[in-house]
């Protein structure tokens, strides 16, 4: 395998690097030819022969050459055998290390040099024996060296190798190197500690350890970690920053290499730190790490000493919690997530229930609540979501240890108003008592809204409900939906309803206020808004519910308070859907265990527990089920009253629930009383539809709205009918299909006739037996067929829904002569065609459903000939008068070849013909004709071989450059698309032969924009891979030292492109632009950025960009000399201006650089002067050229001011800026000093 095969693919590109390594590679690659004695050029070279070559080149290469062949080294190394590299290495090692002392500044070299070196050692052999060589050790030492360079491209390629040397070792145990490290660590540590003056290689070497020590040995970590345990409280940030850093992944590490002992000194060792100094020193991202540090060392030390862990931990949270009064959000942050994860590991809810009254418990809860002071307040906004995790990870476990806790979040809830404003630090009241709500909702999900009543009581003597706890109510509402161990009814009834009954109770007495007896009906309703909350996850139906099943019934009929009938309605709904989600759960391991009847006894053992717990789940359900049954026979007719008084077009979320509710009774009642029912609701619906039909042709005014409400009943009368029928028997079934049926030939009542469609579709939901029977296929097929000119558009949907059951049925059935067979395809063709074109999308979604229903269904029935038939019906669409329908024909004809054209051979071989046909219809002038058509040109070009395609070529261009220039319609882009997969199937050339001498510029366009779009999607790609790999190898400690790098050449580069940038653009300012033109392309005016590249600058003299004006001129040291220039009338003043606005552009870009700094403003901005000079208003540049200017008087007005009209001005974050720029121009053109 060549090495170099990509190297070769730059061999004439434009990289200059990759056009020397390619000339060097030309170069040894002649060299290894004439070397070779036997073979010649027709064998290929190995990479060994590659790798004595430039081995030999580096050895006696000149400085100019040295990086190219090294970098070239670098790339053939990997494909050297170990063998060869174990042999030669003291050679290679010798040769490479006189290299890395030679190179200097040139980081380039280094850089490669340094690779090859690391490729070499990673080659060796990773044991101990080997490792004891001395060359072995220099070599590494020397890596080590330049992992701890100063200039930061150079330390990162030494980190790197160095890393991949001992990840190596550590893979394979390998130990040698870790002694190595320690010994070269401890006499860095020792020179350092005895003159303090090489503080910059302490860094760079504790930085190093960060990625070093997860890799090395157990023993060497501890020696090394409590090294540097004394740097934490040095006087330098950065070296405090970046043991922190080290101490921070050491503890984070996936495997972990601290011993117990040593755990329990970093811990120590951070909190003496802390202790020792201040708050204020150890800010930012010190504090963080300060803050995480000691919280994951703690996490780790109670995994392997749960006691140790014990004792240090009230010291942790401790100084954790100081850091919480920090006014750095992010802090905070990371002190409260710390504090969840050492009390989560080191206290668990078994510890705290036993052992809250321990000393160090003890200790750590004072810390806890002493977050809840004001001392803290600024960081509420993370202390009180802690609470609340908290409370939900002990749970029942949190009393009694977490009741102050819970008491003074209530208690400062209560005070909200009355906080000192100074200690809100901006967060308002509400802000405020959210939290505590927050914390309180966590708290009732934890120990249940009876515990939490003990600790907090909300009952009131004098009040029924203290005014100060009401705000608990809605907390309540919302926490017992995911109380963590259920709710009880028992509660409500016991709890709850006393209070509600004692609120309305207080109503009717006589010294109530009309505003006290309206506060108590609220509190009431409040009260009773927690029963769908409670039921949500009721653990006690079965014993409970018959306590308060009669006082529900009486609730929704109370007439004073409307809304409790929705609300036990929720709630009697969440019971039956809790019980109806148990049945299927059970029905559904019920399931999985028939479908496998052999099981071996060992399973049947190992399962006996899991059969107990399903034995008990099929208990309860059956439990839960009984007890809502037997007030079923109550509530079925309550519930029929209810929907019955409603009025449907108010009511409709009202009426929506109690038809639920009913739906939910309707499944747990008696079959008997069930039919009873549906029969009388039948029997009131016939009397209200035969009633209407008599009222209806007496157009009188009282009779007009009698039958508006026969109708409203009717409506009504359907909906329960609806609600009842999944639960009534096939009699039933047939008697409503009797009554809906002649809905569907009636268009006059177009909401019955849509509700008639949606019956029939739950009857095929609920009853699939149904459409098992052929003559009520049959029938069913009649109505459907008939009822087409009469369905309405909001039936549209409904109705598509009731042909794909027809379809379905059908399918699964045999062949038979039948009408639903014969008519029912051919006769819904057109409908469905035309359903594709709806408005609605869910009908469109729906029709083309269907469509491809109907497709199967006659490629089932004959699979030979009936696809085709069913294409052969699409087809006829295109013959139909309207362009609707055609346009319709052309998308069903796309979806159906796009679902079988590429599985089925009938339509592949019939689709040319297809393509012909459609071809035809290029020449319409109906907009949605030519959108269809388009569509299926694409499919074709998609579907058919290149062969096929290539004879309809000429048709789809020339009927596409007829709509090419037709923005009007939006075609242009599609056109423009089907163009482009042409070309790319068939070439441009092939293409532009076929198209008109006069549009063939168009395809060269073409050409050229995808290869620019191909070009730029590289450069882009490689770009963000660049970036991608800067932003990972980024982190503090490298931002800081980047400043001491000496590597200015690329800043240079950086420095003279965008001076080249600037002069370009005064180039273009001083030369007028003309339009460039050429007879063999053309220019879409509506292409910005083709309409810029026609577009060049008249240069004086006729010449093009001359290089010696680009370049500045550069002094002896490397300096740029940037020429000065003065404002010269005579010459043109939009010159000059143009000028010293570049000149002063390159400066800002220089010192943003920190190439070159302003020698009055030590900031590097140029400041305006008050009162005078010019600014970007002063329209200096539209004055005159040629004449002396307009007059200015002393003291007068300007005569010219120059404000842009930008729209960006007019946004509200602007508007100050567009004041002060109007005002100040204003006021200067006044004369004001």
């Amino acid at each position: 395998m060549d090495p170099f095969t990509e190297l070769r693919k730059h061999a004439g590109g434009a990289h200059p690097q990759k056009v020397k390594l390619n000339v060097v590679l030309g170069a040894i690659t002649d060299i290894i030819y004439e070397r070779r004695s036997i073979g010649g050029r027709s064998a290929p070279i190995s990479p060994t022969e590659y790798f004595a070559a430039l081995m030999t080149a580096l050895d006696a290469a000149s400085d100019s050459h040295r990086q190219e062949v090294a970098q070239l080294l670098s790339m053939v190394l990997p494909e050297v055998p170990d063998a060869v590299l174990r042999g030669k290495f003291a050679a290679v090692a010798k040769c490479l290390t006189t290299v890395l002392q030679e190179a200097g500044d040139d980081a380039v070299l280094l850089r490669s040099a340094s690779a090859c070196l690391a490729l070499v050692l990673l080659a060796q052999e990773p044991s101990s024996s080997a490792w004891d060589r001395p060359e072995l050790l220099r070599s590494f030492h020397l890596l080590l060296t330049l992992a701890m360079d100063t200039r930061p491209k150079v330390r990162k390629a030494g980190h790197k190798w160095t890393m991949d040397v001992l990840e190596l070792h550590a893979a394979k145990g390998c130990d040698a190197l870790s002694t190595h490290i320690a010994s070269f660590a401890e006499n860095v540590f020792a020179s350092s500690g005895k003159g303090g003056k090489d503080n910059q290689r302490l860094v760079l070497l504790v930085a190093f350890l960060k990625m070093a020590l997860p890799l090395l040995q157990r023993k060497v970590v501890a020696s090394l970690v409590a090294a540097l345990a004394d740097f934490l409280d040095s006087s330098s940030k950065m070296l405090r920053l970046v043991t922190y850093e080290v101490l921070d992944a050491l503890s984070a590490a996936p495997e972990p290499q601290l011993t117990a002992d040593t755990l329990c000194k970093v811990v120590a060792a951070v909190l003496d730190a802390q202790s020792s100094g201040s708050l204020e020193a150890q800010n930012g991202p010190v504090a963080i790490y300060a803050v995480r540090v000691p919280s994951q060392t703690l996490v780790r030390l109670a995994a392997v000493s749960a006691e140790t862990a014990r004792e240090l931990l009230p010291r942790v949270v401790s100084a954790v919690c100081s850091h919480i009064a920090t006014n750095d959000d992010r802090v905070q942050r990371q002190a409260a997530r710390s504090l969840l994860n050492v009390l989560k590991a080191t206290i668990s809810p078994e510890l705290l229930e036993t052992e809250g009254t321990s000393e160090d418990i003890a200790c750590v809860l004072a810390s806890l609540q002493s977050l809840t002071s004001l001392r803290f307040q600024g960081a509420w906004n993370h202390v009180f979501p802690l609470i609340a995790e908290l409370f939900r990870f002990y749970g029942y476990a949190s009393r009694p240890a977490l009741e102050p806790l819970l008491v003074t979040c209530c208690e400062l809830h209560e005070a909200a108003d009355q906080l000192p404003q100074q200690q809100q630090g901006g967060t308002s009241a509400q802000a405020l008592s959210d939290l505590f709500a927050f914390a309180a909702g966590a708290a009732v999900e934890a120990l249940g809204p009876r515990s939490f009543l003990e600790i907090v009581p909300i009952d009131h003597p004098t009040e029924i409900v203290s005014e100060q706890r009401a705000w608990l109510l809605p907390v309540f509402r919302d926490a017992l939906r995911s109380a963590q161990h259920g709710s009880e009814l028992g509660f409500f009834a016991d709890v709850v309803l006393p209070m509600a009954r004692a609120c309305e109770a207080g109503t009717r007495e006589l010294s109530v206020t009309p505003l006290q007896a309206k506060k108590l009906q609220t509190r009431a309703i409040q009260l009773w808004m927690l029963f769908p909350s409670v039921c949500a996850r009721a653990v006690d139906v079965d014993t409970h519910f018959k306590k308060i099943a009669k006082i529900l019934a009486s609730a929704m009929a109370d007439q004073r308070y409307p809304e409790l009938c929705l609300a036990v309605c929720q709630g009697l709904q969440a019971l039956v859907k809790r019980t109806r989600a148990l049945q299927k759960s059970v029905a559904r391991r019920y399931h999985l265990e028939t479908q496998d009847n052999e099981v071996e006894d060992a399973e049947e053992d190992g399962d006996d527990d899991e059969n107990d717990e399903k034995q008990l789940d099929e208990t309860k359900l059956a439990r839960d089920r009984a007890a809502l049954a037997k007030f079923s026979g109550r509530y079925v007719p309550l519930l029929l009253s209810f929907v019955q008084e409603l009025d449907p077009e108010i009511d409709t979320e009202c009426a929506q629930v109690l038809l639920a509710t009913l739906e939910g009774f309707a499944s747990l009642a008696e079959a008997k009383l069930i039919g009873t029912t549906f029969k009388e609701v039948m029997q009131k619906l016939l009397e209200a539809t035969t009633e209407t039909k008599r009222v209806e042709p007496d157009g009188a005014g009282s009779h007009s709205k009698r039958a508006t409400k026969l109708r409203q009943i009717s409506h009504v009368q359907m909906a329960l009918a609806m609600a009842l029928l999944a639960h009534v028997d096939d009699g039933s079934v047939a008697l409503l299909y009797r009554v809906v049926k002649p809905y569907l030939l009636d268009d006059a009542d177009v909401a019955m006739q849509k509700r008639s469609y949606a019956a029939l579709v739950a009857i095929c939901d609920s009853h699939p037996k149904f459409l098992s029977e052929e003559s009520q296929l049959q029938n069913l097929t009649r109505a459907i067929c008939d009822s087409l000119l009469t369905c309405s558009v909001p039936a549209k949907k409904m109705r598509l829904r009731v042909l794909a059951h027809l379809i379905r049925t059908l399918q699964a059935q045999p062949a038979s002569d039948g009408i639903a067979e014969k008519e029912l395809v051919p006769s819904l063709v057109g409908e469905i065609m035309l359903c594709t074109k709806e408005a609605n999308g869910k009908a469109r979604e729906a029709a083309f459903e269907l469509l491809v229903a109907m497709a199967i269904l006659l490629r089932v029935r004959d699979p030979q000939n009936g696809l085709m038939e069913f294409i052969q019906m699409v087809l006829g669409g295109l013959a139909a008068r309207t362009p609707h329908m055609r346009s319709a024909a052309v998308i069903c004809l796309s979806r159906v070849v796009f679902e079988f054209g590429r599985d089925d051979p009938a339509i592949a071989q019939a689709m040319p013909a297809l393509l012909k046909t459609v071809l035809m219809l290029l020449h319409e002038k109906a907009r949605e004709v030519i959108k269809s058509v388009i569509g299926f040109m694409k499919l074709g070009i998609a579907v058919l071989r290149k062969d096929q395609l290539e004879h309809f070529l000429p048709d789809i261009i020339n009927g596409l450059l007829v709509w090419i220039g037709e923005s009007k319609n939006r075609f242009r882009a599609k056109t423009r698309i089907i163009l482009i997969k042409l070309c790319r199937k068939f070439g441009y050339d092939h293409v532009a032969a076929l198209v008109p001498e006069e549009d063939r510029a168009l395809i060269r366009h073409i050409k050229k924009t995808k290869e620019r779009e191909y070009k730029k999607k590289s450069e882009l790609a490689v770009e963000a891979a660049e970036r991608r790999a800067a932003k990972k190898n980024r982190d503090t400690f490298e931002e800081f030292m980047a400043d001491s790098a000496d590597e200015g050449d690329d800043d240079e580069a950086a420095a003279m492109q965008v001076l080249k940038r600037k002069k370009d653009l005064h180039k273009k300012n001083k030369g007028g632009k003309v339009i460039r033109e050429d007879e063999d392309d053309i220019m879409d005016f509506l292409d910005d950025n083709a309409a810029v590249k026609n577009i060049f600058l008249a240069q004086k003299g006729g010449r093009d960009d001359d290089e010696s004006e680009d370049e500045f001129q550069m002094t002896k040291n490397g300096r740029m000399i940037i020429p000065g220039g003065e404002d010269d009338d005579r010459k043109g003043g939009s010159d000059s201006d143009n000028e010293d606005k570049i000149k002063q552009d390159v400066a800002s870009q220089l010192q943003r650089m920190g190439l070159h700094k302003s020698k009055n403003d030590k900031s590097g901005r140029p400041k305006r002067k008050r009162g005078g000079g010019d600014d970007v208003s002063s329209g200096r540049e539209y004055r005159a050229k040629k004449a002396g200017g307009d007059i200015k008087k002393k003291g007068k007005l300007e005569p010219y001011a120059y404000i842009p009209l930008d729209p960006k001005l007019m946004a509200k974050r602007n508007k100050r800026e567009a004041i002060t720029r109007y005002g100040g121009s204003v006021g200067k053109r006044r004369g004001k000093k």
